[in-house]
């Protein structure tokens, strides 16, 4: 999935869209006990600016108005998903090998070995996702599908969670290549290995999803 920017629809200020937000999904300003740094229910008049700062179809920025330990106040910034959830990422196996993709990404301006993932349309489950974003990405829907998990990509700066999934696939299309994506490979066991080991894939989503698939015994970790 190649993420799109656009331009800020209407919706008010940043304080009043931080209230509706607030408002609409109080989960993401829970102050759980111990809570390190607590989100304040008014605005400090020092420290700002405060509220939602940016926003699109996709993502908001956010920052928070906060109590720090020391006892200041100020912003802690946060990225929350516009739909409530991060999308999914889906490890496809396919004649026991791990389907992946090199993948180029602007955020870190390097290619990198990834497996399909995106962000949901609305009205999207996570396995929805996966399946679509699957599909779209390497050519081939699921012939079988297992949830792995639920996942934070980056708990320092994402507040949303994606689902992680298995996808038993058939043989890649190759003419399907699209959206920054330069090849598809089908890497069997050992050279999975040999790039782990080497620090050949660094993306947060393809590596977890391959621990939950090894702990399971799934394909291609299947004795």
């Amino acid at each position: 999935m190649t993420t799109r920017h656009e331009e800020p629809g209407p919706g008010g200020t940043a304080h009043e869209e931080y209230e509706r937000l607030r408002r609409d999904r109080p989960e993401l300003f829970a102050n759980p006990p111990g809570a390190w740094t607590p989100v304040l229910e008014e605005f400090p008049a020092e420290g700002g600016p405060y509220g939602v700062c940016y926003r699109d179809r996709y993502v908001m920025l956010l920052r928070d108005p906060v109590a720090f330990p020391d006892g200041r106040t100020g912003g802690y910034m946060r990225i929350v998903h516009a739909n409530g959830q991060a999308g999914a990422a889906v490890l496809p196996s396919c004649d026991g090998r791990v389907v992946l993709m090199r993948h180029f990404r602007h955020a870190t301006r390097q290619w990198h070995w990834e497996i399909p993932r995106g962000s949901p349309e609305p009205g999207e489950t996570p396995e929805q996702t996966a399946r679509r974003e699957l599909h779209e990405e390497i050519g081939v829907p699921a012939r079988s599908i297992e949830f792995l998990g639920d996942f934070y990509a980056d708990t320092g700066v994402g507040g949303s969670k994606a689902g992680l999934f298995w996808a038993d696939v058939d043989h890649p299309h190759a003419d399907h290549i699209d959206e920054g994506i330069d090849r598809i490979e089908l890497v069997p066991p050992r050279r999975l290995d040999e790039m782990l080991a080497g620090g050949e894939i660094t993306d947060s989503f393809t590596l977890a999803a391959l621990l939950h698939a090894r702990l399971r015994g799934l394909a291609p970790f299947s004795s």
